[in-house]
């Protein structure tokens, strides 16, 4: 996989987090999924016609020899076990058109919800006396457990070691 963010290349798809831009990838993921399945419901859809298709051209075919006399009366049980079969199969598929027509909604749905522009906002702090990056990243990213990737973000190798006066630059993801 390739994030779509940064386009570093090599990405394991149980990967939840870009190693480059720390961009989260679960949505990305996801829409994966759904690209999958909507090809695998396209294929299924495509067997199904088929199917009926081959159906309803035994139908016509066993029409056609049962008015001209080909079938034996004999063979007139086995013509309606075929016909029940047949009606079977179109109840069997017109509830998969069904459930198909359900699933575009759900994939129109997710494709529409993807299409949602991630903006994302830049916040400078000076760091002043005493605040440490987990305080910082509590205020700004309401979470202090986030403060690796302020320092990340910034350059900062050891977290520990923040100079007051040193300018900072913190950004927040907004929808």
């Amino acid at each position: 996989m390739k994030c779509p963010l940064c386009e570093h290349e090599g990405l394991d798809a149980s990967v939840k987090n870009c190693p480059s831009c720390n961009a989260d990838l679960t949505a990305y993921h996801a829409l994966d999924s759904i690209k999958a399945s909507a090809k695998k419901q396209k294929t299924t859809t495509l067997v199904f016609i088929i199917l009926f298709i081959l159906a309803l051209l035994a139908c016509i075919a066993i029409f056609f020899a049962v008015n001209s006399g080909v079938i034996a009366p004999a063979e007139d049980q086995e013509l309606l076990q075929s016909e029940a079969t047949v009606l079977a199969l179109q109840a069997e598929n017109q509830q998969l058109k069904s459930k198909i027509a359900e699933l575009q909604t759900e994939n129109t749905n997710l494709l529409a919800r993807e299409k949602e522009v991630i903006e994302v906002e830049e916040f400078r702090h000076i760091i002043i006396e005493g605040e440490t990056l987990y305080g910082i990243a509590q205020k700004y990213l309401g979470n202090g457990d986030l403060y690796p990737k302020i320092a990340s973000d910034n350059g900062i190798k050891d977290v520990n070691l923040i100079q007051t006066g040193h300018e900072l630059i913190i950004y927040i993801k907004t929808i």
